[in-house]
């Protein structure tokens, strides 16, 4: 990410001048060990420019990918630099919903969120083998567990993340758990889809011209159980607004998520699928930040110190649930 100078000049100069787009200004929105983010003002529109280390680049292949589906709700990928690891996206909006919101939940925009994304889903349940080819994450429930495994045998990334080793014996005492809740998941074949890591409301933005709701931030997906990431949006849910699983707005946005799934069982059979997979979202969470600390890990300040703690927090849920 030290060429950002060099993205800059290719976003400004050979990709939008090249479109004879007018640069006005420009200004740096983000900078973390995992990208490099500048809003880029033109004369008659906002466009982002993104960097990112190599071992993360996936997010422009997705929206390209998105863009030749015809999928509507996200940002409309311009461009895209592979030797330097960066991509022009125009902007998908203008608010946050967190921002929007400012500690205090509207359920109307999260519903119409939760519409634009499982639409997405569904439309890719065919589409595995291909997103795979792409560079999305392989969690299908058949390995599930295997990679469960595999996170909780790498000691030395747990203990330095906080996780302690009685909380280390515990998790790989819950090894059968995790096989058996993903032989019950399986059970109902629910097809396995493309899944946002990082799928909750600062991620979906508000469109004041048009009023859509887009989801932003595709540079970390998997193809597994498609109700992983709805239960972790769920997960912020609970944990930003003080919302319990007793209130009748959580109740709602439970039956957002599982209604487009309708066609295929009842609704009290998809709330118990709903309630499995949220049992495993822990799990979820943890390979996804698990994968960000790893393939950041020879930065300067690598996201392990950023996030620091984030692993182990993730596996606690996993350990709470049990």
């Amino acid at each position: 990410m030290r060429e950002i100078n060099k993205a800059l000049q290719w976003a400004q100069s050979d990709l939008l001048t090249a479109k004879n787009v007018h640069v006005i200004s420009h200004e740096k929105v983000t900078h973390t060990t995992y990208s490099i983010v500048y809003k880029i003002n033109t004369e008659n529109d906002v466009v982002y420019l993104k960097q990112v280390p190599r071992e993360l680049f996936l997010e422009a292949r997705i929206l390209s990918f998105f863009g030749k589906q015809g999928f509507k709700h996200i940002p409309e990928l311009i461009g895209q630099n592979d030797e330097l690891n960066c991509f022009v996206m125009r902007s998908a909006g203008d608010q946050s919903l967190r921002q929007i919101f400012n500690g205090k939940i509207d359920i109307n925009p999260l519903k119409q969120g939760i519409i634009n994304y499982t639409k997405i889903q569904r439309r890719l349940e065919d589409k595995a083998r291909q997103l795979l080819s792409l560079g999305a994450h392989d969690w299908q429930l058949n390995q599930f567990s295997e990679k469960y495994r595999e996170l909780i045998e790498d000691e030395r990334l747990l203990l330095n993340d906080g996780v302690t080793q009685d909380e280390l014996k515990a998790l790989h005492q819950l090894s059968p758990k995790c096989i058996s809740l993903c032989e019950d998941l399986a059970q109902y074949q629910i097809p396995e889809t493309l899944n946002h890591c990082d799928f909750h409301e600062n991620n979906m933005l508000y469109d004041n011209q048009t009023g859509n709701i887009n989801i932003i931030d595709w540079g970390e997906v998997a193809i597994t159980h498609p109700f992983f990431s709805l239960c972790g949006f769920l997960w912020n849910v609970r944990h930003f607004y003080h919302v319990t699983e007793s209130d009748s707005i959580y109740q709602a946005l439970k039956l957002s998520c599982i209604k487009p799934w309708l066609d295929l069982y009842s609704e009290k059979i998809l709330l118990d699928c709903l309630d499995i997979a949220d049992k495993l979202n822990g799990v979820f969470a943890a390979l996804a930040y698990a994968h960000l600390y790893k393939v950041t890990q020879y930065q300067d300040k690598s996201v392990a110190k950023e996030h620091h703690g984030a692993i182990a927090g993730c596996l606690r849920t996993f350990l709470r649930v049990h």
